[in-house]
């Protein structure tokens, strides 16, 4: 992947956060983002490596509206 696509991520990512998001909410996000930088790409099930970012995306949505994802 190139660089000005991976600031193209970071960049909408960083928006998105930035949108209306209380300031304890991110304070609570950068606590638990430290649990996602200690994740090793190659430990993640095959299932979750190959899904796509809009399949991840639906599956996170649903575990959290039926309860099965606790975050």
């Amino acid at each position: 992947m190139e660089q000005n696509q991976i600031d193209e991520i970071l960049d909408h990512i960083n928006t998105r956060i930035a949108e209306d998001v209380p300031s304890i909410v991110k304070m609570i996000v950068r606590k638990k983002i430290s649990n996602f930088q200690s994740f090793e790409a190659e430990s993640l099930p095959d299932s979750l490596r190959n899904c796509s970012v809009e399949e991840l995306i639906s599956i996170v949505k649903h575990g959290l509206d039926t309860g099965k994802l606790k975050i």
